[in-house]
């Protein structure tokens, strides 16, 4: 994500919006939201953005599990 942020400042879009894409596809929320709003402004085609987001669901999916919405409810209390 950070590497990303660099990349834009210095106004390398195409590689800022590679950065986001890999970790949005690891589940990194903000680089989703990123890459979403190079998409709404034409600076990343809808192609970067439904891979990113089918990635990030990917990874969200793998990450879930029985076990740990019960620590988290643990945790809650």
């Amino acid at each position: 994500f950070n590497l990303g942020c660099r990349e834009n400042d210095a106004g390398n879009y195409d590689l800022a919006v590679q950065h986001w894409m890999i970790s949005a596809k690891l589940g990194h929320e903000k680089s989703l939201i990123k890459v979403k709003g190079f998409f709404m402004a034409g600076l990343a085609t809808k192609a970067d953005y439904a891979a990113a987001l089918r990635g990030y669901q990917s990874a969200i999916e793998e990450m879930s599990s029985p076990d740990r919405a019960e620590a988290n409810q643990i945790n809650l209390m």
